[in-house]
């Protein structure tokens, strides 16, 4: 029994605090090895300490907190050199996921991932470009069906957010131009599983080249 319970909007008070802390740390909120003190954090969440305990240990599984014995908790150190083996796992992760999309998914839902582009692509500011980013491929994540793939492509997507972050702000604050994902997005529609799988891959690609010029 975690003594987790749901609250007046009816939703886990775990997954709310999990969903908080989480994007905390991608947004350097916290930064690289700050300790995390349960009960401050209880208070600053007005919630529980059990489920903030239980978002804590989610958070463990997905590397943005590391918990050490009898020294505390923290969050995760940011080691650049990882930003290779994460471009690894998602070029091939994103590309099955955009692929599978093309293949399962409904016509409503492509509409919504099509608004989506079409949103994002007219963004002028950064944070704006990058939570639109986030929420486009988080619809492709959905739409994969697949429900083995989706935590670990939410992991090393936010993962790879937070590396972002931490370098834009190494390399004040860099524009990001314009995102165009309504290619993707015409391609799933299209049932077009290779076209969708190449696009979205070349994207992670991409920006994993950015990534490397900033810090350069």
């Amino acid at each position: 029994m975690t003594g987790d319970v749901e609250d007046e909007a009816g939703g886990r008070l775990s997954d709310k605090a999990y969903r908080r802390l989480r994007d905390g740390l991608i947004t350097l909120e916290f930064e690289p090895m700050q300790p995390l003190n349960e009960r401050a954090l209880s208070q600053r969440l007005n919630m529980g300490l059990a489920p903030v305990r239980e978002a804590l240990r989610r958070l463990e599984h997905e590397r943005l907190v590391t918990i050490y014995p009898r020294r505390g908790i923290f969050a995760a150190e940011i080691v650049i050199t990882d930003q290779q083996s994460i471009k690894e796992v998602r070029y091939e992760l994103e590309g099955l996921a955009a692929a599978l999309a093309a293949a399962r998914a409904t016509r409503e839902e492509c509409e919504v991932l099509m608004a989506i582009a079409e949103a994002l692509v007219l963004e002028t500011e950064s944070p704006a470009k990058i939570g639109g980013d986030a929420k486009f491929r988080r619809q492709v994540y959905a739409m994969a069906r697949n429900s083995f793939l989706l935590p670990v492509l939410e992991m090393h997507h936010n993962l790879a957010m937070r590396l972002w972050y931490f370098c834009r702000r190494q390399a004040s604050q860099i524009d990001i131009g314009p995102i165009d994902y309504r290619p993707i997005a015409e391609a799933i529609a299209a049932r077009d599983s290779e076209r969708a799988r190449i696009l979205l891959s070349k994207v992670v690609a991409d920006h994993s080249d950015l990534l490397r010029q900033m810090l350069s």
